[in-house]
Parts: C-alpha cells; sequence; structure tokens
C-alpha cells in the first residue's frame, strides 16, 4: 500500500529502499514523492493515517425522446415525452489515486433504456465517499442520479459532502467561461475529447464501438476534474473540514501536516486570528478559533 506525502498528500510515491532509523528506532521504508519531489520516511510497522475518502466523478445521460408541433422555439409538457433520460455511463476516480473506475450501460440495456446495474454500481461508489466532487454535480449529476435511484427503487446512499467546482469557479473567478473544457484548456490540464450529437445517437441505437468511445470520453472528463480541482482548490474557502474528518491538526483543505503562520491576522468585529498558510497545496486559513491578543479582554465594543 503507497504512503502518503506530508507535504502535498499526494499518493504518486516512489518506494527508495529500506534502512534502519535510529530516531524510530525500526527500519523505515524511504519514499520519494513524484508530484512535489520530498523525500521522507515511514515506519514499516507503523499504522497508516489514511485521507478521508474524496471521490470524483461524472456520468453521462441519454437523451429525451419527445414530440412536437414544429422545430420553433417552444415550451416542451411532460405529456410529450415518449421516451425518459436514463444514465449511459459513469467515471470515477479516487482523489490522488491513478486508476480510473467505470461503468457502461451494455448495447442490450442501451436499447431496452435499462440503467439500473449502472446506477448500482455508481451507488456503491457514492456510499463509501465522504466527500464527492463534480464540475456541476449539485444542480445536474446528484439530482439527476437521484431522479434515477428513486425511478428505479433504489434506497439513497450514505450522507456526504459536496465540492461542486462549477459553483466554486463561478463565485471566486471573473473566468471568460467557466464551463470545465474551458478550464481545462485555459491551465492547460487534460481536457476533454472531441464529441458530436451521433454519439449520443449511436449509443442509444446499442452501437458497442459507440458505448466504448463514450466510456473513454466520461473518463477523461474525470482525469480533467481531478486536476481543475486541485488547481482551484486553495481558493475554496468553505471547503469540508478534512482536519474535523481526520480529527488531526492539518490543512482543511488537503490535510497536509506542513502549516506555517504568517504575519496577517483575520479580524471580525470582536475578534483577530492569526493566519496560517499551507506549504502543501497553499491555502491561507484561519488555526485556531481564539483570540491572538496578549490581553484578554471580557468586554469588547461591536457595531449594531
Amino acid at each position: 500500500m503507497r504512503a502518503i506525502c506530508p507535504k502535498c498528500t499526494g499518493s504518486h510515491v516512489r518506494k527508495k529502499g529500506v534502512i534502519y532509523s535510529k530516531s524510530y528506532e525500526c527500519n523505515v521504508q524511504r519514499w520519494k514523492c513524484l508530484s512535489c519531489g520530498k523525500q521522507f520516511q515511514t515506519p514499516i510497522d507503523s499504522p497508516k493515517i489514511d485521507l478521508p475518502k474524496i471521490l470524483l466523478f461524472d456520468i453521462e445521460t441519454s437523451l429525451y425522446h419527445f414530440v412536437g408541433w414544429g422545430t420553433f422555439k417552444q415550451f416542451i409538457n411532460y405529456h410529450q415525452i415518449t421516451k425518459h433520460q436514463f444514465v449511459l455511463s459513469w467515471a470515477a476516480k479516487w482523489l490522488y489515486d491513478e486508476n480510473v473506475l467505470s461503468d457502461i450501460v451494455t448495447p442490450q440495456e442501451s436499447l431496452d433504456r435499462e440503467d439500473k446495474r449502472v446506477l448500482m454500481s455508481i451507488h456503491k461508489l457514492l456510499d463509501e465517499a465522504d466527500i464527492v466532487v463534480g464540475h456541476n454535480v449539485e444542480r445536474f449529476d446528484l439530482r439527476k442520479l437521484n431522479w434515477r435511484f428513486i425511478s428505479q427503487d433504489i434506497e439513497p446512499p450514505s450522507p456526504f459532502k459536496t465540492i461542486d467546482t462549477l459553483k466554486h469557479s463561478r463565485k471566486e473567478f471573473f473566468a471568460p467561461s467557466h464551463k470545465q473544457d474551458s478550464l481545462t484548456k485555459y491551465f492547460k490540464l487534460q481536457h476533454k475529447l472531441e464529441t458530436d450529437f451521433q454519439l449520443w445517437m449511436d449509443c442509444e441505437d446499442g452501437n458497442k464501438q459507440a458505448l466504448n468511445k463514450m466510456e473513454d470520453y466520461n473518463k477523461h472528463d474525470v482525469m480533467g476534474l481531478e486536476e481543475v480541482y486541485l488547481k482551484i482548490r486553495p481558493y475554496i474557502k468553505n471547503h469540508p473540514n478534512l482536519g474535523v474528518l481526520m480529527d488531526m491538526d492539518v490543512c482543511p483543505n488537503c490535510g497536509c501536516e506542513h502549516l506555517e503562520e504568517t504575519e496577517s491576522r483575520y479580524f471580525t468585529t470582536a475578534n483577530q486570528f492569526p493566519v496560517y498558510r499551507c506549504q502543501g497545496c497553499k491555502t491561507p486559513y484561519i488555526r485556531h478559533k481564539k483570540n491572538s491578543n496578549y490581553v484578554q479582554t471580557n468586554l469588547r465594543s461591536v457595531p449594531k
């Protein structure tokens, strides 16, 4: 099992041999992080401290089929729907894990518009996750999955926290576009594969080659999603606190133990707090919720 880098919290590490450590008084495994270059050691017999289970995922859905009175702009009523949407595929990966998981309907399932098997496999992952990350995950992916879950009489997964990279991008940045494809191309990250409308039509027709292409497209979406998430993570102000989940004094955004106090102070109407910066993901944050003044004040005037 791979170690977690104490600086950048990445798991992309390589073994550098085993030596005896006088400080640990036992054999230790030497590691080198391939992400940040840090070299570190872990006692071979020491318990492994795991990060919370953070799942990045994305789904692809079929088309709605409906009838209408023409090609002009019009409101489509629910009784005009002839075939309902279903989940074609999903792709997911655990944060820092190299493996991309996925599932997609078979050609026959696509023709039958039957997605229960695919729903059960993503339901299992959501049930294990502490935090779920996605681009527009709160407005689309999770709501669409919940609708398909209840349509197929599947119970809801266990509760988890969510991080919507689209929502945070819109909140923190004045970017020309907040689409994942735009962000990955601008920052030169893993970008989406090129597709067209015909791919969705071929998938609904049960074309095996089209379904394989859809699954590959879905996997690339998740690889790009992870890179977008790590890029904007230092700017996410209400990130689920990993220190609470790990029950440790670590960076709330990435779980790194390398924290340094800055000269900055964060002021409220009644107190001031020291500002710390994570040396792994560079997130600035308020580490301790206590008054940093040397003189204890029992009464402080505040504006109404």
